[in-house]
């Protein structure tokens, strides 16, 4: 295991961030806000463009959409679209969900040049200074030397929770076949939506408590959701029936155990091979650990667990299905490990000075290769201390088939020259 004790840092934002998601190969949206109160703090989302410039990565503002006096706890993104050039997000603003469509676009107008420095555009947000790597302050930058940016574009805004006094939606999740939306939030209910008409699909009272956590399984079929009533369900989307519960024995019985997050991940580009993964906390103690857990995806039994001492705060796992990793409540502590046996390869202390919101991998593609420095996975995290920081599995270092073969040959000509010198 790799122990790193200074982590990489990508760079500093200007406001407390909640969620972090990727809107292409080689950007990041980041989300959050000061909320309503007039601190000074803005609300909004703010895309980071990320590279790698041969020794550390870099990250450039490209865009930042102003939400006004809504916080941006809560999110979830589309696949990039490499023809049209565009994603879809759908953000969460109390109890409602809002859909934005973010398209990919060259900035050479006066107008955007004019709103990267600081002006509103006439989308509601703006274009930030391009900012220097490593937390530096934003530079300023002529307009030839100007980055793609990134055109908002609100679409619509429908209510998903309807909890009293206050509605408020927790979590959001496309499908990935994007034809429908979950939600979750205060009042316990999943709602299934339809994504082009977002009209509701299923109402389904899934928890007693508010719901922590939604996701789908990647042929689209299933939805899981974790909720604080201490119980994971599993769901059919298409009956909007339940179809399983997820349990297992707490090593300790006087110890109670709440999900906190989990996450299906896709094995090798086949949605029909999957594992799932969740983190679980226990309740009313910080003496009993914490636990990464892989399920069965099919019949949705426990496999395998590790333990963790501190509380856990965040989860994610990586496109290819190789890599999950977690992030703690306290210590700022993130772990990263191999998915098909939990093993660890990496830790990072002190990555964050608080408790970490959010962690997301980057692309494994080939897209994506040069932001990531050619490694072989790289992960963002975040926290509310503006601090953004990225962390790498260096790639495995291979030799050829030809000096493979070449090694081959002279171990094998060694050995038949030594037996013929011992007589055998």
């Amino acid at each position: 295991m790799i122990v790193d004790k200074v982590p990489e840092l990508l760079c500093h934002v200007d406001f407390p961030v909640y969620l972090c998601h990727m809107v292409s190969p080689r950007h990041l949206l980041l989300g959050g806000g000061g909320g309503p109160a007039k601190t000074g703090v803005k609300n909004g989302f703010e895309i980071l463009e990320i590279s790698h410039d041969g020794q550390k990565c870099i990250a450039d503002s490209i865009c930042r959409f102003d939400t006004e006096t809504f916080a941006i706890m809560n999110a979830t993104a589309s696949a990039f679209d490499p023809v049209a050039q565009k994603t879809l997000i759908a953000v969460g603003k109390n109890g409602h969900s809002q859909i934005y469509e973010l398209l990919l676009s060259s900035n050479h107008s006066k107008a955007n040049a004019e709103s990267e420095e600081g002006e509103e555009d006439n989308n509601g947000g703006s274009l930030r200074k391009r900012s220097t790597a490593n937390g530096g302050i934003p530079r300023q930058k002529k307009e030839e030397f100007l980055p793609l940016t990134f055109k908002v574009v609100p679409l619509q805004s429908f209510q998903t929770d309807f909890s009293l006094p206050e509605p408020y939606q927790k979590v959001v999740k496309f499908s990935p076949d994007m034809k429908c939306i979950a939600t979750g939030g205060d009042d316990g209910i999943l709602r299934l939506w339809n994504l082009s008409s977002y009209s509701k699909i299923h109402e389904i009272k899934a928890h007693d408590k508010e719901i922590d956590d939604i996701d789908f399984s990647p042929d689209s079929l299933k939805v899981v959701t974790v909720s604080k009533d201490q119980r994971a369900l599993v769901w059919d989307v298409k009956k909007g029936k339940k179809h399983a519960e997820m349990s297992w024995k707490s090593p300790n019985k006087k110890v109670k155990y709440a999900y906190k997050r989990i996450r299906f991940a896709k094995i090798e580009g086949d949605v029909k091979k999957c594992k799932l993964f969740s983190i679980v906390n226990p309740i009313g103690t910080s003496k009993a650990p914490s636990f990464l857990q892989r399920w069965e995806p099919k019949t949705f039994l426990l496999e395998s667990s590790v333990p963790n001492s501190g509380s856990l705060s965040a989860l994610a796992v990586s496109d290819n299905g190789h890599f999950v990793a977690t992030g703690t409540m306290i210590g700022g502590t993130v772990d990263i490990y191999t998915a098909f046996n939990l093993r660890i390869l990496k830790r990072i202390l002190n990555t964050h000075t608080t408790f970490i919101t959010g962690l997301e991998f980057l692309p494994t593609t080939d897209e994506s290769a040069p932001s990531r420095g050619f490694s072989d996975a790289s992960l963002v995290s975040i926290s509310v201390d503006h601090r953004i920081c990225i962390h790498h599995i260096p790639r495995l270092r291979y030799i050829s088939m030809f000096w493979a073969s070449i090694i081959i040959v002279f171990f094998l000509s060694g050995v038949f020259i030594l037996c013929s010198y011992l007589g055998f």
